[in-house]
């Protein structure tokens, strides 16, 4: 079942609760057909009394709608709400499909009241939503991207691109090894990331050699099962950052159109650190 409706930051809105007695559907949907031939992103919602549905875009491709039973559709919605009170927010391409991709998944409570879990948001990188209160904010790579974070002392849930637990460890390590083995069909990688390691293992100790927590092999990654993700994330970023650097190689090289759109690649860092 899909989470209820997001709330939007209202400084984001382009218009807010016109009404359709006022503002015509056939005149709404030239105007975001207009707009989506712009690059629109952002949110579209029509209430009509307690039934509503809310139409999400990004960067000119219309994701999709869905109301509080499943997704629907565009005529669908218009059947359905043929007075409606209509909202359009534009938001950045990133916050949109959060958005979108967020009306599923599920709600983990944080441990510790806000601000408490705020380091570990940024230390595991987390991506998605952050909900306190009557707060709402957008996440991606550790770091918030819009909307408003939740008063002292509140209780906090999260809404994760990836499965908390082993599942989106599993995940996010299986990713790892994917994009180092693409890597290293480019270039062997083998004896730079040694050399990477060696320079980094101050800063993370599971880089050490003689540690052997984290290692490549024939391109190959092996991370301890032992080793939490909030150690081996931040240094396989690093880690992996240097050696193409070491390599002479940028990540524009890489055969990454696979690895790009799998949800793994925000919680990567890879292009926000």
């Amino acid at each position: 079942m899909p989470q209820p409706r997001l709330p939007l930051p209202p400084s984001r809105a382009v218009y807010s609760q016109l009404h359709t007695d006022h503002y015509p559907w056939t005149e709404v949907t030239v105007d975001l057909a207009a707009r989506q031939a712009q690059g629109l992103s952002g949110v579209f919602d029509a209430q009509q009394g307690p039934s509503w549905a809310r139409f999400v875009w990004v960067r000119g491709t219309l994701r999709g709608g869905f109301s509080a039973g499943g997704d629907v559709s565009w005529p669908a919605a218009l059947a359905a709400l043929p007075r409606a009170q209509v909202t359009l927010a534009a938001l950045d391409p990133a916050v949109a499909d959060l958005v979108w991709a967020s009306r599923t998944w599920a709600p983990q409570p944080l441990e510790g009241l806000w601000p408490t879990p705020q380091a570990a948001l940024t230390r595991e990188r987390f991506s998605g939503v952050l909900l306190g209160g009557p707060a709402c904010s957008f996440w991606e790579g550790g770091q918030p991207l819009d909307g408003t974070l939740p008063a002292p002392g509140a209780t906090c849930v999260a809404l994760p691109r990836l499965p908390g637990g082993t599942g989106g460890r599993e995940a996010l390590l299986t990713f790892w090894t994917d994009l180092i083995t693409a890597a290293h069909r480019l270039s062997p990688l083998d004896e730079a990331w040694r050399q990477v390691s060696v320079r980094l293992s101050g800063q993370h100790p599971c880089l050490d050699p003689f540690a052997r927590e984290v290692t490549v092999t024939g391109g190959r990654l092996r991370v301890d099962p032992d080793l939490p993700l909030g150690e081996a994330q931040p240094a396989l970023l690093g880690a992996f950052q240097g050696t193409l650097a070491r390599l002479g190689l940028r990540l524009a090289d890489l055969p990454l159109a696979e690895l790009r759109t799998r949800p793994e690649w925000a919680a990567s860092g890879l292009e926000t650190a």
